[in-house]
């Protein structure tokens, strides 16, 4: 190692690897019991120091002939590129999240020589990665889409609240004798209720939206505690069953609105009243087991 040491100073000395260079390198990796992980490290750091030389012809072709016997003749793992020599190799490509052209011809020659061929070896070259980058980029769209949710659930919100003082001005008419149509002054508030109930599903569609496209949002994340359920969004699924419980109770809500203005005349309404809120009991009930049966799931996958 030594004799490296030595050697990787007349390198710098000289800025460049030369023909000399290279057979003294040869000289070196392959004497005693031949090739070991420090005069790969070495081989490697002396590739990514002078990787922009114009270092003599030779030297690629040791320096992968150097790492083939490494990977390829060891004792442990003779022919093969076992799980450790893979990370590693990997490691030392890709330190800098490029594959150069001597690292390319690296791995072709290791392809054609090993028995086998680790998946995590299969490197993607620079248009592929570029392009990658490119169409991750595009998630930044459903920017868009949080935004012009956010924007409709204020809007429902504000128009929701005036609606409660719509409310409260007719409750005002009530007390003064004015008049005495309590189910109207119920019909305004359940109104509301429905607009705050459709505003909390576009929030919540928002939020998902940008912790499952974008990022997380930082203020929540900080204590695990005190993130709330309803933003606990993984996925699209979590965000689907998140905004499908608000659906349910606002169209629980709509239903009670619609029942408030039917003239019940025969024995018929009043079944298909009876039916209605059926329906509605079993829907939350299927709703309330799915939602033990996921907080099972959840709780035995983490223990």
């Amino acid at each position: 190692m030594n004799n490296l040491i030595e050697l990787k100073k007349v390198i710098l000395a000289k800025g460049m690897i030369d023909e000399q260079t290279v057979e003294q390198l040869r000289d070196i990796v392959f004497a005693d019991n031949g090739m070991d992980q420090g005069k790969a490290n070495f081989l490697f750091e002396l590739k990514d120091a002078f990787l922009t030389k114009n270092n003599h012809s030779s030297w690629e072709p040791l320096f992968i002939d150097a790492i083939t016997s490494y990977l390829l003749e060891d004792e442990e793992s003779p022919g093969e590129i076992d799980d450790n020599e893979a990370q590693w190799l990997r490691a030392k490509i890709q330190y800098d999240g490029k594959l150069g052209k001597i690292d390319r011809a690296l791995l072709a020659n290791l392809k054609s020589k090993s028995i086998n061929y680790p998946a995590i070896l299969h490197l993607k070259n620079k248009s592929i990665l570029f392009f990658e980058a490119i169409l991750f980029s595009t998630r930044f769209v459903t920017f868009l889409a949080v935004l012009g949710s956010l924007l409709a659930a204020i809007a429902l919100f504000v128009v929701s609240t005036l609606q409660v003082v719509k409310g409260l001005i007719f409750f005002i008419d009530i007390v003064k004798g004015i008049s005495d149509d309590l189910e109207h002054l119920v019909a305004i508030f359940v109104s509301s209720v429905d607009g705050y109930l459709f505003a909390t599903v576009l929030l919540i569609f928002s939020m998902g939206i940008y912790e499952l496209f974008i990022d997380k949002i930082d203020v929540v994340s900080k204590q695990k505690d005190s993130r709330p359920n309803w933003l606990r969004i993984n996925s699209i699924d979590d965000l689907k069953s998140s905004l499908g419980k608000v659906i349910l109770m606002i169209l629980i809500v709509s239903f009670f609105e619609h029942s408030l203005n039917i003239k019940y005349e025969n024995i018929s309404d009043l079944l298909f009243l009876g039916i209605g809120i059926l329906l509605i009991a079993v829907a939350l009930f299927l709703t309330h087991a799915h939602g033990k049966h996921k907080e099972k799931n959840s709780k035995e996958i983490n223990n």
